[in-house]
């Protein structure tokens, strides 16, 4: 106990006189972070902080060299310590190279992506997965994607945390505080003392970097701490004495873990790129929601500490209990965020709907295959006057209330891109079709207002205009159905295919001759 005491001040004393040096080192040679929209800081500050707690972590643990016996007895005795070591420089490297160079995404992942596979290799994975009421599953094959998504989870999690002051080093912090009680309790010597290393430079670094922060960990600091704490979990995961063996490390770091897995799906929701940069994380929300950043922060901590209990206290709890726990714990998760503005995407209605749209999409709704009948008839239609039997059958399912189909004859078909010649028609009309829904319709019904009206230019895939499809509904009778634009776009396409072939045969007149 004393020397995992003795390791905490250490890198403690060794963070805090650090961290103001590599401060002015990274001003002097211009490593700043600069102002932006999604930045919440005015003035350039420096961004390599993460260098200091790198340092400050190692410091203690290389004192270790110069004790043979404990060197012997805590490294020697594992090998995976050094592919640790390695892993740690690389990750680190890398985060540094993109806080100087600005790296683009896809090298930053494959960067992790090797890293992880590296340190797989050196024997630190993932191997047996073991859940309540179920027994443990050897992962065999699926060892390495399980092992790698980890690591590459837990980093890009440390990573978007570091979005206000004080944020990614407090939740470090007290992650790795509640893993070294864990590793303690069943006696993991080497990773509690690495926790212990941690814990204390960041304690020290959490002095310049707390609202308002003078210094910023940076990417080399972010994937260092996400690196570290992944690697660390799997080391000192707990054997035999509970089946939630790797979910104690998720449950400690279940604030990061979550807001990192529901960002791309939030994005490709909202139909933005799924690895874009935003302001929809849980500390962005907090701030719109009306808290200052140190209490949106603050909060965050008291989450992060008590998951840490909740951690903690599973490990002397009966397989049944646990999943008692995840399963209060889920639920506030849950509620947590429908309270900080995802009640949107989490009410039951937004849910049905895009269910909804997902079995629409893949036609698995009785609505979508019905219409899709109605694609068939169109396209089995050999004559216009068929044609168009078959399109007021689909307006009818549309509930569209007017339509009229004019189609051009074949040698008056006209290329978008072809303007029409000095004096000649712009087009000769083959065929005039009309259809209302109700026999009351008039042309002094046209004149009213509230009506949805669409003219659909029936053109294929080489810009030949083939005809026009115009659309009238009275959206004050009635609304328009929640897929009825989804299925005039289908209807449109398949006009297209039909009139094209019932073309076939017959000459298509291009460029000079087109109006002939």
């Amino acid at each position: 106990m004393t020397t995992i005491i003795f390791t905490f001040f250490l890198a403690f004393l060794a963070s805090f006189f650090l961290t103001p040096f590599v401060g002015k080192v990274a001003h002097r040679l211009d490593i700043v972070d600069r102002p932006s929209e999604r930045k919440v800081h005015t003035t350039p500050i420096p961004r390599i902080g993460g260098v200091a707690i790198f340092l400050a972590f190692f410091f203690p643990l290389a004192l270790l060299f110069f004790n043979e016996r404990m060197f012997d007895q805590l490294v020697g005795a594992d090998f995976r310590v050094w592919y640790y070591v390695l892993g740690a420089v690389l990750i680190f490297a890398l985060g540094l190279w993109d806080d100087i160079c600005r790296l683009p995404p896809s090298v930053k992942f494959a960067g992790q992506v090797l890293v992880a596979s590296l340190v797989y290799y050196g024997g630190i994975r993932i191997q047996i997965v073991s859940l309540p009421f179920f027994n443990a599953v050897d992962l065999g094959i699926l060892s390495l994607p399980v092992t790698v998504f980890w690591f590459v989870l837990v980093i890009n999690a440390m990573n978007l945390a570091d979005g206000l002051d004080g944020l990614a080093a407090g939740i470090s912090l007290f992650v790795s505080l509640t893993m070294l009680v864990i590793c303690l309790t069943n006696g993991h010597t080497l990773e509690a003392l690495g926790f212990a290393a941690l814990s204390g430079s960041l304690f020290a670094f959490l002095r310049y970097n707390f609202n308002p922060a003078s210094i910023f960990m940076g990417d080399c600091g972010s994937y260092f701490l996400g690196y570290t704490l992944a690697a660390l979990s799997i080391l000192g995961s707990i054997k035999g004495q509970v089946a939630t063996a790797m979910l104690i490390p998720v449950i400690a770091l279940g604030i990061p873990l979550i807001d990192t897995l529901w960002a791309p799906l939030r994005r490709f929701i909202l139909g933005r790129g799924m690895f874009s940069p935003d302001t929809g994380h849980l500390h962005h929300r907090l701030v719109r929601l009306g808290y200052s950043h140190r209490r949106a922060v603050l909060f965050i901590y008291a989450c992060t500490v008590a998951l840490g209990f909740v951690a903690i206290i599973m490990i002397h709890t009966k397989d049944e209990t646990a999943a008692l726990i995840l399963l209060v714990v889920g639920t506030g998760v849950i509620l947590l965020g429908r309270y900080v503005g995802l009640k949107p995407f989490l009410s039951s209605a937004r849910l049905n709907h895009w269910l909804h749209d997902v079995s629409d999409a893949t036609g698995l709704t009785r609505e979508r295959r019905s219409f899709l009948n109605n694609q068939v008839a169109i396209a089995e239609a050999g004559t216009l006057d068929k044609l168009w039997q078959t399109i007021v059958a689909a307006l009818e399912t549309l509930e569209i209330d007017m339509a009229e189909f004019v189609v051009y004859k074949t040698g008056a078909v006209r290329h978008l891109d072809c303007p029409a010649p000095e004096g000649g028609p712009l087009r000769e009309v083959a065929a005039t079709y009309t259809w209302t829904r109700h026999d009351h319709l008039d042309e002094t019904w046209l004149c009213r207002e509230g009506l949805f009206k669409l003219e659909l230019p029936l053109v294929n895939g080489d810009k030949l205009l083939y005809g026009t499809l115009i659309l009238i509904k009275d959206i004050q009778r009635q609304n328009a159905g929640y897929y009825m634009l989804n299925r005039i776009e289908h209807l449109r396409r398949a006009i297209n295919t039909t009139l094209a072939t019932l073309q076939e045969g017959n000459p298509v007149y291009t460029g000079s001759n087109l109006y002939h």
